[in-house]
């Protein structure tokens, strides 16, 4: 009698468990039939409506493991502060991934929409869970920087975890930066623009780039940033730094998303096509299907975990490289 109440019990859970991961799958699939309802757009109201579609997964989330320290300063500006995700217990030498927001390089913040660390925050939230270091990166804005002070902000970021991350548990010759939109823009600037790095070189050793604008246009904020000649900001932007770069390989990932604008597809494509030259072997590159601008880095640490999956799987390709026979 007792063996069979027990059976009862096991098929009662186990049916429980198959309940709760059927609405989890209804829930992610009404969330990205609402991103393919949006469409191949990014502005304000998208950004809106993308947020408020991601918002319920990661309030159902789990940030169980994580310790965070908020708003240290790596610079003077208000706006020069990053959050720290630690698992729990001290880790020993852990590698570190550093995120940068987007926002058009005008706006944007490492929480976004004070959403309480669930939506941007949810990224160093993943790597932390995942045994590393994550870092929430803010940074000076338009129009109070120029080029190249975007990039002088992510060398400042990575001569801190150089100079600290030691007493965290991290291993300061193992910093990963990942940058998406705007962020990726600074990132790319950074890790292709020689004269920004440090002393010793970028210091990092690998960069992941999500839905960057790599390519020169001519509206206000890029003339306010990269400078009023169009030929000069050719030079400044990442298409054209990674043209001229010299110094040695970065292993890079490069990412779009489906219903990214046109614009924003095509930069990552051609910054994609002009590695691939440049090294006569091409980078990691994915194409986020039913993805927006926005909604990858919004989907980390969720039960959406195409993107998360794929980056993850860079990073330890990079931290455990093979060779082929």
């Amino acid at each position: 009698m007792k063996q069979s109440f027990f059976w009862l019990i096991l098929l009662a859970g186990l049916m429980a468990g198959q309940i709760a991961l059927s609405e989890n799958d209804e829930d992610l699939e009404a969330v990205r039939a609402g991103v393919r309802q949006i469409g191949k757009q990014f502005n304000p109201r998208v950004l809106a409506a993308t947020r408020d579609l991601y918002l319920p997964l990661q309030k159902q989330a789990s940030r169980d493991g994580v310790k965070i320290i908020n708003n240290i300063s790596y610079g003077n500006d208000e706006l020069q502060t990053i959050d720290i995700y630690l698992p729990q217990e001290k880790p020993v030498s852990a590698s570190i991934i550093v995120f940068l927001h987007g926002g058009g390089m005008v706006a944007g913040d490492k929480d976004m929409g004070n959403t309480d660390g669930l939506l941007y925050g949810n990224i160093p939230t993943f790597f932390a869970r995942q045994g590393m270091i994550g870092i929430n990166a803010n940074y000076r804005l338009v129009p109070d920087i120029h080029w190249p002070q975007g990039a002088e902000d992510v060398r400042d970021i990575v001569a801190w975890i150089k100079g600290n991350i030691l007493d965290f548990g991290g291993d300061p010759e193992s910093i990963f930066l990942m940058g998406s939109s705007a962020g990726a823009s600074h990132v790319a600037t950074y890790l292709f623009h020689e004269p920004s790095h440090l002393i010793s070189g970028s210091g990092v050793i690998g960069g992941i780039l999500n839905s960057g604008s790599f390519s020169a246009s001519d509206s206000d904020v890029t003339k306010t940033y990269y400078g009023e000649d169009r030929s000069q900001r050719e030079k400044r932007v990442g298409l054209g730094l990674i043209n001229n770069y010299q110094g040695s390989r970065i292993p890079i990932f490069l990412l779009s998303a489906q219903f990214d604008p046109f614009g924003i597809e095509t930069s990552v494509a051609k910054a994609y096509a002009m590695l691939c030259d440049k090294y006569e072997d091409c980078p990691k590159y994915a194409q986020l299907h039913g993805h927006n601008h926005v909604s990858g880095v919004m989907s980390f640490n969720s039960t959406d975990d195409q993107m998360s999956g794929q980056v993850l799987e860079f990073v330890q390709d990079v931290l455990n490289p093979t060779t082929d026979p």
